[in-house]
């Protein structure tokens, strides 16, 4: 506990240096006692602890959805048991997204803590913060584990039981509802400092936060397979179909002291590239798609036009991975575009399908592709082929497929591989 304790506070040291604040009270290193560290190292160590061993979860959940393949060299488990289905419950691909999730959602416990000895709007803005982002450090593990389940109890004591999919899913629900209801009661203002990826777009109040809240909420429904649950959630977001795409919460990147960079840019035009597109994201897509275009580069790298193919495993792409254009570009969390297509799955399930064609096709026409009109036929399947276009690599078309069933439509592209549908536990969680 004295180790768990030491690297809570230095996590939380070096966040400082990852927010522009004010404080100025810093930690003594040498005497790890925690309640020297302001609250405002801790709501920062939460937010520099959301973006740590990020770039592993992507790769890996684009992988297994079958959007990239991550040609490593060095280590080849990415195009190994990885799609052969036999990952190592002890190797890094399993064990350090985990433990980064916890270690973030830990750091949020001690911010609940320090709101128990306070009182009213202080307090409400601690609670409606920490137990928002617990809850989305724990959705992440949801969608690695599945049905293997997640620990909802922070404990370091290893004989924690995990919990089913489904009390997960309530408990990550209580954890929203629960923040929404203390930033009701939160105030104007927050007593702490965000960074720009939530100042940036009004997100850095109570009220602002709560929008980014009921937008997790809405995700949350929707994998609950509760449609009027999404719909009401979403009244709450910062849904517009009028309004910019990209509009939403992201994680901030740097390349000062204390920082660290995305871990997904590559340049797209280097001789070697690891992070590169599954051939079908071109083969299955429209013509015109400007998702395509803003998402990928078929690679000619003398310009004869010709594309170049990177060959590594027996697998092969023309494709680089460009949503991020620098080292130090956002990744995003939520935004609008999820969110539109969110209320449109919603009113899928409902039969609502006019209202889910008007929100698909705002989507559509921003992207520059003619309108669509859905059915209880088509309705799905177009549903789940704008997701995979529009957040491509934000980690979702694995979970998509999975929640809908259809993890066998995803190609399989060499003798010996397969489809893996969750994660295995990992087995420093696992009682020897």
């Amino acid at each position: 506990m004295k180790k768990y304790k030491f690297l809570l506070i230095m996590i939380a040291f070096g966040a400082l240096l990852f927010t522009a604040c004010e404080e100025r009270d810093f930690p003594n290193p040498n005497d790890p006692a925690l309640d020297v560290v302001p609250d405002q190292a801790l709501v920062s160590g939460v937010e520099a602890g959301t973006r740590d061993e990020l770039a592993i979860y992507l790769r890996v959940v684009g992988s297994l959805g079958r959007e990239v393949y991550y040609f490593e060299p060095a280590d080849p488990r990415y195009t190994g048991n990885l799609l052969r289905g036999t990952p190592d419950p002890g190797g890094f691909l399993v064990l350090r997204p985990w433990s980064a999730r916890y270690s973030a959602a830990r750091i949020a416990e001690e911010i609940l803590s320090r709101a128990a000895g306070k009182s009213g709007e202080e307090a409400n803005g601690l609670i409606g913060y920490a137990k928002t982002m617990r809850a989305y450090e724990l959705l992440l593990n949801l969608n690695y584990m599945d049905d293997n389940g997640i620990k909802i109890e922070l404990s370091t004591d290893i004989n924690t039981p995990f919990v089913s999919k489904q009390e997960a899913l309530n408990h990550i629900k209580s954890e929203l509802d629960d923040a929404h209801t203390a930033l009701g009661s939160a105030g104007s203002s927050f007593p702490f400092t965000l960074s720009d990826g939530f100042a940036s777009g009004g997100f850095d109040t109570p009220a602002g936060f709560d929008m980014f809240n009921r937008a997790l909420r809405a995700r949350v429904a929707a994998y609950d397979k509760d449609w009027d649950g999404v719909l009401s959630a979403l009244s709450g977001s910062f849904i517009d179909a009028a309004g910019d795409l990209n509009h939403g919460v992201y994680l901030v990147y740097g390349t000062g002291v204390g920082d660290q960079t995305n871990g997904i840019y590559e340049n797209p035009e280097a001789s070697f590239v690891k992070l590169m597109a599954h051939p079908s994201f071109g083969t299955d897509a429209e013509a015109g798609d400007g998702r395509f275009a803003s998402k990928v580069l078929v690679r000619d790298l003398d310009g004869n036009g010709q594309p170049d193919t990177t060959k590594f495993d027996d697998l092969q792409s023309t494709m680089s991975v460009t949503i991020t254009s620098s080292s130090t570009d956002p990744v995003y969390i939520i935004r609008n575009e999820e969110l539109l297509l969110l209320r449109a799955e919603a009113n899928i399930q409902k039969g609502n399908y006019s209202d889910a064609a008007t929100d698909i096709n705002v989507i559509r026409a921003a992207y520059g592709l003619a309108p669509v009109t859905l059915d209880a036929g088509n309705a799905v399947d177009q549903l789940l082929h704008e997701r995979r276009y529009s957040l491509f690599m934000e980690g979702h078309r694995w979970v998509d497929m999975r929640r809908y069933g259809k993890l066998g439509d995803l190609p399989v592209d060499r003798d010996g591989d397969t489809v893996l549908d969750k994660m295995p536990k990992p087995e420093t969680e696992i009682p020897g």
